[in-house]
């Protein structure tokens, strides 16, 4: 075998090793959401985090990649402001009002058929409420 034979075959190899390195670990398959605390408290300081989060074919988080995600308030848009809505990065902040309700937030990815609708709770503060 002769160094162009070598060379040949090493490229071939590593052009493999590259596209499945690629499509399995960098693409993204399937997004996910994360809602990070899960209900709110009506005290104007209540946040809640939603993040859409690639999954890769391992199912793990794809690395360097994020999706981008319409999001969109169906539901309760009287009961929270939004904080921060970063539609490149995929993540969505919501502040609670003085009001206790239901927020109901539908997510849509591009890398998504269907959209999804997360239920978000908004609680009264009692800890504010004078009792004495």
């Amino acid at each position: 075998m002769d160094k162009f034979q070598f060379y040949f075959i090493a490229a071939v190899i590593a052009a493999i090793i590259g596209f499945a390195i690629y499509y399995y670990i960098f693409n993204i398959y399937e997004v996910t959401y994360s809602v990070n605390p899960k209900n709110l408290f009506a005290d104007y300081k209540s946040t809640v985090i939603l993040k859409a989060v690639p999954i890769n074919a391992l199912g793990f988080k794809a690395p360097f990649r994020f999706s981008h995600t319409f999001f969109s308030i169906s539901e309760g848009d009287n009961l929270v402001d939004v904080v921060k809505d970063n539609e490149a990065e995929g993540i969505f902040i919501l502040r609670a009002k003085d009001k206790a309700g239901k927020v109901v937030v539908r997510l849509k990815s591009d890398y998504s058929l269907l959209p999804t609708l997360i239920t978000i709770f908004i609680y009264p503060n009692y800890a504010s409420t004078n009792n004495f």
